[in-house]
């Protein structure tokens, strides 16, 4: 695996990480966002299973260890691409602007492979950790031209306390705002098995930012999301070419 990114949710405090090497780099703390940068290419390693995580912000610094808890999910994709994630434990602390924040929380470690070979203009990826345990991680990736959505290809999984399944079908819809962040979506997922009902669920940005990353728009959000009454939380990020508007 290549590229790694990592997210971090602390409810209580409410606390979002999301970090990606060689893409967005995003500290919030509530609906404020205290720190903003692109991250380098190698700029997360090492960010491996027991190692220590260190940040430095303009106002401060956020230091946590990570653990890695139950099965991986992983998938692979003709344009999505390899990908893996893995829900962590994250223990350490947040000081910003002289205050010092506890952290004991969950997130989720990303791993993806090597690019595809086909050309990709917009992607979408979310990141729902539930209440309960699980984890469901969605990838979506249309190619260069002109955006439809009947050419996207659009993958997931879920890994859980009482298993792992993967999806057959997944439709992932998004609404957004004039000025092309997304606000509102909607998650249908059929699984492989019929052994398993379908999932349908909607989700809402809680907060948010964006960034100008090379000749793309990186749009970084926190989503609430609720699932057949199963809730969670995770990232939903859109990332697409400068010249692509979002129909």
């Amino acid at each position: 695996m290549k590229t790694k990114s990592i997210e971090i949710l602390d409810p209580e405090s409410g606390l979002f990480v999301s970090l990606t090497a060689g893409g967005n780099g995003a500290i919030m703390l509530g609906e404020d966002v205290i720190a903003a940068a692109p991250i380098p290419g190698g700029g997360l390693d090492p960010l491996v299973d027991g190692a220590p995580l260190e940040l430095e912000t303009e106002h401060g610094e956020l230091a946590v260890s990570i653990a890695s808890t139950g099965e991986p999910i992983s998938f692979d994709g003709e344009l999505t691409g390899r990908r893996e994630a893995s829900l962590v434990e994250t223990k350490g602390k947040l000081v910003h602007r002289g205050e010092e924040i506890d952290l004991d929380c969950r997130g989720v470690l990303h791993r993806r492979g090597e690019e595809t070979s086909g050309g990709v203009s917009l992607t979408r990826d979310a990141t729902i950790i539930l209440s309960d345990g699980g984890l469901i991680c969605v990838t979506s990736a249309a190619p260069e031209g002109d955006i439809n959505h009947g050419d996207e290809e659009t993958v997931a999984a879920i890994t859980h306390p009482g298993g792992y399944i993967a999806f057959d079908e997944v439709l992932l819809s998004t609404e957004y705002d004039s000025a092309g962040r997304q606000r509102r979506a909607t998650l249908e997922l059929w699984p492989a098995t019929d052994d398993v009902a379908a999932l349908h669920g909607a989700g809402s940005v809680v907060t948010g930012c964006t960034a100008k990353i090379g000749g793309a728009i990186v749009n970084t959000a926190l989503f609430r999301w609720s699932l057949d009454g199963h809730l969670g939380l995770g990232r939903y990020e859109v990332t697409r070419p400068t010249a692509v508007a979002v129909a």
